[in-house]
């Protein structure tokens, strides 16, 4: 079943200052407007309908508007407003005599003060747990962060020590060393600097993410011509694998920031070269997932994952089992990876080909989520 969320406008979302502590968006005054305006349209239609003139049910369904008004907008103010506002309305609209404001009716105080307080302790709520969703959040990324940082400083510290080991060799026995010997130091030194290069092309990304504190500036960019653009820039440093990409009828067009997709796709074409094993062939797949996602999978013929590194593959404790020979580990990168797609509010995943080889796959929701908690 397709679930419906309604979009608003940016400008909507945007939180405008009354005083220091007091602030609302057009979003909220919609919200309270229209729940406030359709409970006394409901009420005044089922008092029309009902021939008795019984309205003990009035107080119910404001109580009712109060809730979804705290609950559904941010602070106090538009709760405390709609208890006010519901209490005079059933006063003046609902309570004998008609169309006439009285504050001696009884138990108009006890109703006053129930809405105040389901409003205010609604807010409450609300907040505190908004108020924990976001920490839950903000430990998460910093966890990501903690084990970037630790991959990062291996994965720096490697190629700059075979660069500057590589460079002595070579100035220190430059009349002992053939040819041969040179070309072999040279492209060991070249090797090395290209790593270091993705290294801090992967960390820029990351440092733009922390910089935006994950709330991306996206535009709606065509899958396709994401893809094409990781995939030539993959072509020039592999040229010896083969890159077949298969394209659906439709035109995938997804909210994003198309440098750090390109990223990401362009660090899943690199691990395939650089840790698939015999690796000849990577296909990059695009297709729809279900209504509202857009899915993009890497799959090479390699050797595959180890299956006990799978569950953690994505979090860069991989990049802390550096191996003795000379590929490099790709933790960073897939941490890289994870981080840049949940930022998007999308998922990755990571598993075995029956037939052998891994596949990666990106999905990326297809509609923006404007309003974050």
């Amino acid at each position: 079943m397709k679930k419906w969320k309604l979009t608003w406008p940016k400008s909507w979302l945007k939180r405008r200052r009354v005083t220091d502590k007091m602030t609302f968006s057009f979003r909220d005054c919609t919200i309270f407007l229209a729940l406030f305006v359709a409970s006394s349209v409901l009420c005044l239609l089922l008092r029309q309908l009902d021939p008795n003139n019984d309205t003990s049910y009035v107080a119910v369904i404001f109580l009712l508007e109060v809730f979804l008004t705290a609950f559904l907008t941010d602070g106090y103010v538009f709760g405390v407003l709609a208890a006010i506002l519901s209490v005079l309305a059933v006063d003046y609209a609902f309570t004998a005599p008609y169309w006439k404001l009285s504050f001696v009716i009884t138990g108009f105080p006890l109703t006053f003060f129930v809405m105040l307080f389901i409003s205010v302790a609604t807010s409450m709520i609300t907040s505190r747990a908004r108020k924990l969703t976001a920490l839950a959040r903000e430990a998460e990324r910093q966890q990501i962060y903690a084990n970037l940082l630790r991959a990062v400083s291996h994965d720096i510290r490697t190629p700059l020590t075979g660069i500057v080991g590589t460079t002595n060799v070579l100035l220190e026995e430059e009349g002992k060393l053939s040819q041969q010997q040179r070309r072999e130091l040279l492209k060991d030194a070249n090797e090395d600097a290209q790593w270091l290069i993705r290294v801090v092309e992967n960390l820029l990304s990351i440092t733009r993410l922390g910089a935006e504190n994950t709330r991306l500036h996206k535009t709606v960019e065509a899958v396709e011509e994401v893809v094409e653009g990781a995939v030539e820039k993959f072509a020039r440093r592999y040229p010896q694998i083969r890159v077949r990409v298969e394209l659906p009828e439709e035109v995938l067009m997804v909210p994003m920031d198309p440098l750090l997709i390109q990223q990401v796709l362009t660090n899943l074409l690199e691990n395939a070269a650089l840790h698939g094993g015999d690796v000849s062939t990577v296909t990059i797949a695009q297709r729809r997932s279900g209504q509202e996602w857009a899915a993009i999978t890497v799959t090479d013929d390699g050797q595959g994952i180890h299956p006990e590194k799978l569950d953690t593959i994505f979090d860069g404790s991989a990049s802390n089992e550096m191996r003795s020979d000379t590929k490099r580990n790709m933790g960073i990168g897939l941490s890289v990876c994870r981080t840049v797609v949940l930022a998007h509010g999308g998922r990755i995943s990571a598993k075995n080909e029956a037939g052998g080889g891994a596949s990666f796959c990106l999905e990326l929701p297809m509609k923006e989520d404007n309003h974050e908690y």
